[in-house]
């Protein structure tokens, strides 16, 4: 077996390549698309190279490419005293022996940058895309930038020394099944309320729901310690990142005398677009995207984020925003909602998903470290309180 950075396309396409052989026969599967994958690597595009380094490996026996992975640290948003570094793209042929070595070749490379222990998998970027190893649920299809993972996965990190950092739920609501009933009494007593309102996007002047996003964005999730207000520019450029897939009535905010003071925003499940390219947003990858999305519209509807400002929470806003935007969806033909991903370590969000919303576990995916002290003593991610 044979180590090899990639450097060159031959060595980028089998660094891509080696998933179609893993998961040819897993019907769940949907690849990740390519050049969402390579963006990763580009500086030009992925901020996090100014922060960090990164790097990938493939690994080949017998001329044939049998795993891979890559390996990066960041000093961007860091908030570990712990200095971590982390891998991604990990897949290997279910060999303990091939993946020690990928393993060891990432501990070696992180060692000689004074890292002192591995999280993976994760992303070289924002934890929205590409993190954890799926460790239940491999018989649903997962949505736009969730790993999808075999099973025999697991054992390979586990037996390497990586231990549970912290577990990832991704929720699923049926929106055809009710809600419990204390939810619809909430929502009422908010609904009945004058001087409130809930609209949709309705054009495409991303500028003013950028400003809206952020003013609650930041009012929300302003009590938190570590919190890092974002600006109008970075909202703004959120939306137009998603003009190609935005459907302006999965876009709601609420407003009390005209103040915005909470938003849901969510979009169609783009994979069940993807899942007909093969991974490759190239000209006839986009055609067939731009076909599947004009004549078989998503019934899924992926949430990405909502929040209300601490003046209106615990009052049932959070009950009317949802009540009103379920019957929305269900009027557009939408059938469920998948929410993703939830920490184990933030306890009143899973509470809101499976006793305010009554969602269910369709995924779980690990998070894991690995230290490189094997005396160090090991600790899971902190809880949120």
């Amino acid at each position: 077996m044979n180590i090899i950075k990639v450097r060159n396309k031959f060595e980028i396409a089998e660094f891509h390549n080696i998933v179609y052989k893993i998961y040819k026969h897993k019907k769940n599967w949907i690849p990740h698309i390519k050049q969402d994958v390579e963006s990763v690597f580009n500086s030009r595009k992925n901020s996090y190279h100014k922060h960090g380094e990164s790097e990938r490996f493939i690994l080949i026996e017998n001329k044939i490419t049998i795993g891979r992975i890559s390996v990066f640290y960041s000093k961007k948003n860091t908030k570990d005293t712990l200095r971590t570094g982390g891998i991604g793209f990990f897949e290997c042929i279910n060999s303990q022996k091939a993946a020690n070595l990928l393993f060891e070749k990432a501990v070696l490379w992180l060692k000689k940058r004074n890292i002192e222990a591995m999280d993976g998998p994760i992303n070289f970027g924002e934890k929205e895309k590409y993190w954890g190893l799926l460790v239940q649920g491999f018989d649903k299809d997962t949505v736009y930038g969730q790993n999808y993972h075999l099973e025999y996965y697991q054992e390979l990190f586990e037996t390497f020394g990586f231990k549970p950092y912290y577990n990832q739920h991704v929720y699923c609501k049926d929106l055809r099944e009710p809600y419990p009933d204390k939810f619809y009494e909430r929502a009422k007593r908010i609904t009945s309320r004058p001087h409130f309102s809930l609209d949709h996007m309705r054009d495409y002047n991303y500028k003013k729901y950028a400003q809206y996003f952020t003013d609650i964005y930041n009012d929300a999730w302003g009590t938190h310690h570590t919190f890092k207000p974002i600006k109008v520019e970075q909202g703004e450029k959120m939306f137009r990142k998603m003009k190609d897939i935005i459907d302006q009535r999965l876009i709601w905010f609420g407003f009390y005398k005209e103040k915005p003071i909470c938003f849901f925003i969510a979009i169609p499940d783009i994979n069940q677009y993807f899942k007909y390219i093969n991974g490759n947003l190239n000209t006839i990858g986009k055609m067939k995207f731009l076909y599947h999305k004009t004549f078989n519209k998503s019934k899924t509807v992926a949430a990405l984020v909502f929040g209300v400002i601490p003046k209106f929470q615990k009052l049932g806003l959070e009950s009317a925003l949802a009540n009103h935007t379920t019957n929305i969806m269900l009027q557009d033909g939408y059938t469920k909602v998948i929410q993703s991903w939830i920490g184990d370590f933030n306890p009143k969000m899973i509470k809101v998903c499976e006793s305010f919303l009554g969602s269910d576990i369709y995924q779980k995916l690990t998070t894991y470290r690995y230290l490189f002290d094997k005396k160090g003593a090991f600790k899971p991610h902190p809880i949120i309180k």
